[in-house]
């Protein structure tokens, strides 16, 4: 009953106010132009016009028209016979109703936006606390019901009184201070102390508002504090658990390991040493799955992160012992966004193909965009997977070839969404493909988010790593920050400079210099191989030969088109490139040679296209 009576008295009070605000302006205008005064008092009109307009936006034009349509007539009754009086009247009306059209259509939008605000503040699922700063303190000045509702009190008992109700002064002191600092804080945890004397762990964000005001937001954590905590003190038991389960087997296995070794020096029997040497591969095996799980344990304990492909490879690499394997990597600029485990699994692929395959003798990480993301591709030339086995590789209980640790990684991966298949042909070598969505792999210097890494090591020792070619030359792809030692072996190439949102360069490297230079572009409609050049004191050794066998192997699941001077046809043929017809390029890598005028070999060149690897 309350409130339509307090409702009724506001608005009798709002109606009293224009009503007698309207009356008297007009009366003393009616006063005025009986006395012949017609300026100065029409200003006391906007008055009952700006009222009627801000307290009832919607009806504001239609109350300035009733106003100072009432005016007007008044005008033509007393000083009809005046034609300047009625001009001024007539203007004066108009400016009238445009202030109480204007007036109306601020204080509409103003009633939307409090609206909106307020909607936001009473229904929001978050307690909500508006705070104004007094020279008592901080007092509270509204709250929402969910506010009431988490702190276990009634609104009117907050309404009116300071934090430290709830609050411990230091952490109300702590939030304000960054607040002040900051201009903002977001998700600060605290505690709220409720009546029965109890605490309850909540979120805390705040902002300022002028004047002197503070908005306060919160949400109640304390059950999934609570369910932290335990998760946390049971994944520790099991943690100590496993430990214990893991050092007894792996004492037993070093003890397994140590009979079979005296065992073997006490036996002479050439069969029973066959079986004595497969107990020892067995005992390996089993040390190895210990270490995989060790590793799938820790899986999600720390958050994902921007790892860089190559560096895992690389310092991988000693633990291989490739042996007579060629192990070749051409991924020096990808980034995977992916759980800590990455390095796990990206060597346990490679230490799974050089241990297990058989025949292979060269083993290559490659990657390739496709539009639903990027392919990370480990391919070997050894015997391949038959077609039956290629889904069991990945069961739990696949074999002692696989079986747990491509089970593992298969998990690892799938933490942030990547798959792991493979798409070999038996008897041409195993191929495993990790797919990548589109936002969880990024090419390093291609943009604001995915930033250039600093060169951190000297240009000598960078010149060690890479592959190996036949010439003796370290062939390897180019990091963005080394993109100058390319453009300076450019520099008598028709002064060529790179640009990594789109080239990836190839440089072969003796005794630590760069001694030749190729390039592949991505165009918006393909591929196209440029830029190879040898300096004329390195020439004749088979440097150019070293860095277009890196590109076409880096690059080579793609469709790469060039324009071939004629008399080097025949080497890029080495490469797989074939002539084809000037019509069948790509339209913008076309243009770079429109100067041709369509007749390209007229101009000495020769159009080529290398098929990409199936």
């Amino acid at each position: 009953m309350n409130l339509p009576y307090n409702l009724s008295k506001r608005d009798l009070i709002w109606h009293a106010l224009i009503f007698v605000s309207a009356f008297t302006a007009l009366v003393a205008n009616l006063i005025g132009l009986l006395n012949g005064i017609s300026v100065v008092i029409p200003h006391l009109l906007y008055i009952p016009v700006v009222i009627a307009a801000y307290r009832y936006p919607k009806r504001g034009l239609f109350l300035a028209g009733c106003i100072s349509g009432t005016y007007f007539l008044m005008v033509i009754l007393v000083a009809g016979n005046s034609f300047s009086t009625l001009v001024e009247a007539l203007v004066r009306t108009i400016v009238i109703i445009a202030i109480g059209g204007l007036i109306a259509m601020l204080s509409s939008r103003l009633r939307e936006r409090q609206d909106l605000y307020q909607g936001l503040f009473y229904n929001s699922e978050a307690g909500s606390i508006l705070v104004r700063n007094t020279e008592q303190g901080r007092i509270i000045e509204e709250v929402n019901h969910k506010a009431s509702s988490l702190l276990h009190r009634m609104a009117s008992e907050l309404i009116g009184a300071p934090l430290t109700t709830f609050w411990s002064r230091d952490s109300e002191q702590d939030m304000f201070s960054r607040l002040n600092t900051e201009g903002a804080v977001y998700a600060i945890e605290t505690v709220f102390l409720l009546p029965d004397g109890s605490f309850e762990t909540v979120l805390v964000s705040a902002a300022s508002l002028p004047p002197g005001r503070t908005i306060i937001t919160f949400v109640e954590i304390t059950r999934r504090v609570y369910a932290e905590k335990a998760l946390k003190a049971a994944n520790d038991k099991l943690n100590l658990l496993s430990r214990i389960s893991k050092d007894h087997i792996q004492r037993t296995v070093d003890q397994m390991v140590e009979t079979v070794k005296n065992a073997d020096a006490h036996c002479n029997d050439t069969v029973a040493r066959g079986f004595i040497d497969q107990m020892r591969v067995l005992a390996k095996n089993i040390t190895h799955q210990i270490f995989l799980t060790e590793s799938y344990k820790n899986l999600g304990i720390s958050p994902p992160a921007w790892l860089g492909v190559q560096q895992i490879l690389e310092s991988g690499i000693t633990a291989l012992t490739p042996g007579s394997v060629s192990v070749r990597f051409w991924t020096e600029r990808l980034e995977i966004y992916a759980d800590p485990l990455l390095k796990d699994v990206l060597i346990h692929i490679a230490e799974n193909a050089i241990s297990h395959g058989i025949k292979i003798r060269n083993l290559i990480v490659t990657y390739h965009e496709i539009p639903e993301g990027l392919d990370l591709i480990f391919e070997d030339d050894g015997i391949g997977i038959p077609a039956d086995k290629k889904q069991r590789i990945f069961g739990y209980d696949a074999g002692v070839h696989a079986g747990i640790g491509l089970f593992i990684c298969r998990e690892i991966l799938g933490v942030t969404g990547m798959t792991i298949t493979e798409i070999g042909t038996e008897e041409n070598g195993a191929r495993f493909v990790i797919h990548v969505l589109s936002r969880g792999y990024r090419i390093e210097g291609t943009g604001e988010d995915a930033p250039a890494r600093s060169l951190l090591v000297s240009q000598a020792t960078a010149g060690l790593r890479g592959a190996r070619h036949t010439s003796g030359t370290i062939v390897r792809e180019l990091c963005t920050a080394e993109f100058p030692v390319a453009e300076s072996l450019w520099t008598d190439y028709h002064q060529t400079k790179g640009d990594p949102v789109t080239d990836r360069i190839y440089a072969g490297f003796l005794d630590g210099e760069a001694v030749s230079i190729a390039r592949c572009r991505r165009h918006p409609d393909g591929f196209e191989v440029d830029a190879v050049y040898t300096p004329a004191i390195h020439r004749g050794h088979g440097y150019a030969h070293a860095v277009m066998w890196g590109l076409v192997e880096a690059c080579g699941h793609e469709p790469l088109f060039m324009h071939s001077l004629k008399n080097l046809t025949g080497f890029y043929s080495h490469f797989g490139f074939v002539p084809i017809k000037e019509r069948e390029l790509p339209p913008t890598i076309h243009e770079r040679y429109a100067w041709a005028g369509g007749n390209m070999e007229g101009a000495d060149v020769c159009p080529m296209k290398r098929y990409p690897l199936q």
